[in-house]
């Protein structure tokens, strides 16, 4: 988190305007499925990303 606020504090004493920021979740280790599994994982991401009430979906499969 102080990265963060290092980098912000950067930005603005040179002036450079921030147009976003955010967090990003990224896993330590990941879960490598069979093709079916991941069949099954990516109907489920499919179906919380059209919901309206999830913002974010996060998951730790081997892509």
């Amino acid at each position: 988190m102080n990265s963060l606020a290092s980098i912000q504090s950067y930005f603005e004493e040179n002036n450079i305007e921030i147009l976003s920021s955010g967090f990003e979740r990224i896993p330590t280790t990941t879960k490598k499925l069979s093709e079916e599994e991941q069949a099954d994982v990516e109907k489920l991401l499919e179906r919380l990303e059209e919901d309206d009430d999830v913002q974010n979906v996060y998951h730790s499969m081997e892509m």
